[in-house]
């Protein structure tokens, strides 16, 4: 059999917009009521109203607060008997994440590095590429020397189809690789397909010092609601992605706590040198060929860039 992947809301206490939202989506309820219906598929408000017994004006006002906190997604469907808005959860699972990544400095115990994601080192891409920043386009979208551009350091949003990759050569001082406990990357990312496609399936893979430490598959590129940082002028795209979480622990590999693989980072060979090379891509053999996207710390949902955390025994 194969594994079954569910959408996993993060909120993070960090981000005061977003967990407020999403805080007071849950406190209700009447809101909790439409999300256990909406566990059965997608519904109109008008099923919802007569399902719990409750007012359509008051129904449209709960699923307007849901909305608001990315918890459902909004469609309107056109029939012979006219216009209707169908309710769909985007979620199985909401986890709160209750550690502040915010900062950058280095303990004792751990190194945390930020790492734009405009200051990759190396990468592949087709035609279907691009970038942008915060305002707007950088380089000319779908023409791959956009990745050479000077100012792709302010990139907010990395993007490219089919297959290819981006790599970041990291300096560390060589201290930080001796007694390496766990290495963690963290990043937001997803599929990319023209536009925006829901379910659009790419299988991105990680490496650190050319070693394949593991792969995950995206389940798609996500537009149907808009990014909780996302500017208000990039429309119809993609808009959000995913936080993922790799661990290179001693006792393996793991993707959001999943075992991947049981690579240790005793098998990155970090004692030979003081740059640590982390890549992820699509690769070409790869089952689903959908693509990438990564986002910066003022796009999408989460307010990070690359998270690099080197914990020490």
């Amino acid at each position: 059999m194969g594994k079954e992947y569910i959408k996993i809301l993060d909120v993070s206490i960090r981000n005061e917009k977003q967990s407020d939202k999403v805080f007071k989506a849950l406190a209700n309820k009447t809101r909790r009521n439409i999300l256990r219906m909406l566990s059965k598929g997608p519904m109109s408000i008008k099923s919802l109203s007569f399902l719990l017994e409750t007012p359509i004006s008051t129904i449209s006002e709960h699923v307007s607060i849901l909305l608001k906190s990315g918890v459902v997604s909004v469609v309107k469907q056109v029939s012979d008997r006219g216009q209707s808005k169908v309710i769909s959860r985007q979620y199985e699972k909401i986890a709160i994440n209750l550690i502040d990544r915010s900062s950058k400095a280095s303990s004792k115990d751990n190194y945390v590095l930020d790492i734009p994601i405009g200051s990759y080192t190396s990468f592949s891409a087709g035609s279907m590429c691009g970038m942008i920043c915060k305002d707007g386009y950088i380089g000319a979208r779908d023409n791959p020397n956009c990745f050479y551009a000077i100012n792709r350091f302010h990139a907010q949003l990395i993007w490219f189809g089919g297959c290819g990759y981006l790599e970041y050569a990291i300096p560390i001082d060589k201290n930080e690789l001796n007694a390496v406990n766990s290495i963690t990357f963290s990043l937001e990312l997803c599929s990319e397909s023209p536009g925006y496609n829901e379910d659009w399936k790419s299988d991105i893979y990680f490496e650190v010092n050319g070693v394949n430490v593991g792969t995950f598959t995206s389940l798609g590129d996500y537009g149907a609601r808009r990014g909780n940082l996302t500017p208000a002028w990039w429309i119809n795209s993609t808009s959000y992605g995913l936080l993922k979480t790799l661990e290179i622990k001693n006792d393996g590999t793991f993707i959001d706590g999943v075992i991947v693989s049981n690579i240790t980072p005793a098998n990155l060979r970090l004692e030979h040198s003081d740059l640590l090379i982390f890549r992820f891509g699509v690769k070409e053999n790869a089952k689903n060929k959908g693509g990438l996207n990564i986002f910066g710390d003022n796009f999408g949902d989460y307010p990070q860039n690359i998270i690099l955390t080197i914990s020490h025994k």
